[in-house]
């Protein structure tokens, strides 16, 4: 997977895939061996601990999307603004993630938004 798009809409996407095998595939597909997630609320190292970190924001907060409003990249390193939209594709919040890549997957990412928004969806 070469495009940077094509590399965060998956990841956007995993977020909505509530099969846990689905999205164990689909996160596979796009985040290195070793990957790290961070942001306020949460870390995460590796798939099975991100898989499960998505599962329990889905409990919390079934039929948000995130969808990726501007896109900078250089060097293996990405700056993505996005929105999150509540079931009513209504936006609900916004932030940042800055992250890096490597080998065309996601190898950290560090995400940033206002912690006060939650769980006002």
């Amino acid at each position: 997977m070469t495009d940077i798009k094509e590399l965060w809409n998956g990841w956007c996407k995993s977020w909505t895939i509530t099969n846990r095998n689905e999205r164990d595939q689909e996160l596979q597909k796009i985040l290195a061996d070793d990957f790290k997630y961070t942001d306020p609320l949460f870390e995460a190292k590796g798939l099975a601990q991100i898989s499960d970190y998505i599962s329990q924001f889905q409990e919390q907060f079934p039929g948000t999307t995130f969808t990726p409003t501007k896109i900078v990249s250089h060097h293996d390193r990405n700056l993505v603004k996005w929105d999150m939209l509540n079931k009513k594709s209504e936006i609900a919040d916004d932030g940042s993630s800055f992250a890096m890549v490597e080998n065309n997957r996601l190898k950290d990412i560090t995400g940033f938004f206002k912690v006060d928004n939650y769980p006002n969806l």
